[in-house]
C-alpha cells in the first residue's frame, strides 16, 4: 500500500510532535526523580522579598511522593507517546498534565512558559489531528464495529469406549 504525499506529511508531523513531547517529558520526569527539580529543606518565605515561583518550588518540593507521582505521569505519557499504537493514549495523559503546568507557570510567574505553551499547543494539535479516532472512541462508540455473531447449536452424541 503506497501512501500519498499528503498522508506521509501528516504522519511525519504526528511523529515529530509525539517525539518532541515525549523527549521533553522524559527530561522533566527524570529531573523530578533525580536530583530533584524543586527546592527541599527548611521553608522560609518572606512575601515582601521572595517570588511566587520560590513559593511554588518550596510547595512542590515539600512532598517526595508528589514529585514521584508527577514524574510517573510524565514518564508514562512519554513512553506511551513513542509507541505508535499507544500514542493517542499518551497524548490523553499528556494534555491535562501540560495544561496544569501551563496554568501554574502563568499563576506563579515561572519563566518556563516558553517550553510549556508550545507543548500545550502540540498536544492540542495532536488531539485535533486524531479527532475522528477520539470521536469514535469517546462519543460515537464506533471504534470497534459491531459484528454479528451466529451461534449454532447442535446436538452431538459422543461415545466413549
Amino acid at each position: 500500500m503506497r501512501l500519498s504525499t499528503k498522508e506521509k506529511f501528516r504522519l511525519s508531523i504526528l511523529a515529530t510532535l509525539r517525539w518532541t513531547m515525549a523527549i521533553t517529558f522524559l527530561i522533566y520526569g527524570m529531573a523530578k526523580i533525580y536530583p530533584g527539580q524543586f527546592i527541599t529543606g527548611d521553608f522560609v518565605f518572606d512575601s515582601t522579598k521572595d517570588s511566587a515561583m520560590k513559593l511554588a518550588w518550596y510547595f512542590f518540593g515539600y512532598s517526595d511522593f508528589y514529585n514521584y507521582f508527577i514524574a510517573a505521569g510524565e514518564l508514562l505519557a512519554a513512553l506511551l507517546l513513542v509507541i505508535p499504537r499507544t500514542a493517542t493514549l499518551g497524548n490523553i495523559i499528556f494534555l491535562p498534565i501540560i495544561a496544569n503546568i501551563t496554568v501554574l507557570n502563568y499563576c506563579f510567574n515561572i519563566p518556563a512558559k516558553v517550553v510549556c505553551v508550545p507543548l500545550f499547543a502540540m498536544s492540542l494539535l495532536l488531539v485535533l489531528m486524531e479527532y475522528s479516532k477520539l470521536k469514535g472512541i469517546f462519543f460515537v462508540n464506533t471504534a470497534t464495529p459491531m459484528q454479528k455473531v451466529d451461534i449454532q447449536t447442535s446436538e452431538r452424541k459422543v461415545t466413549v469406549k
